[in-house]
């Protein structure tokens, strides 16, 4: 199953694409994410895998405050119809080592 989708929130600056793809890898789903650079409070994302795995991914997203040690959180949850191709997106379950994060942030998702 696959499934994309935007968020709103605080979800830039703050750590939220490595959270969101460190939450599918310890999940083993694939995906990706994406800054959207008009909007500083939206995010686009796509989870493939397992269709339990991911609805406990969507469902934790809108439901655990803060995300992240750094205050990361999403007010607003919209899936798509059509979804956005894995490979597409900034940061994936693929590449997400290959950035040079920082490493003072904890992850609750």
């Amino acid at each position: 199953m696959m499934k994309s989708g935007i968020v709103k929130g605080k979800v830039q600056g703050v750590m939220f694409r490595q959270t969101f793809i460190r939450a599918l890898l310890k999940r083993q789903l694939l995906g990706g994410v994406s800054n959207d650079p008009r909007e500083h409070d939206r995010v686009s994302f796509t989870i493939q895998g397992d269709e339990q795995k991911i609805s406990e991914v969507l469902e934790r997203l809108i439901s655990v405050v803060p995300l992240n040690s750094w205050g990361a959180s999403v007010t607003h949850l919209e899936l798509l119809g059509a979804a956005i191709p894995i490979e597409q997106h900034q940061v994936t379950t693929a590449n997400v080592d290959n950035f040079r994060w920082t490493q003072s942030v904890e992850f609750y998702l």
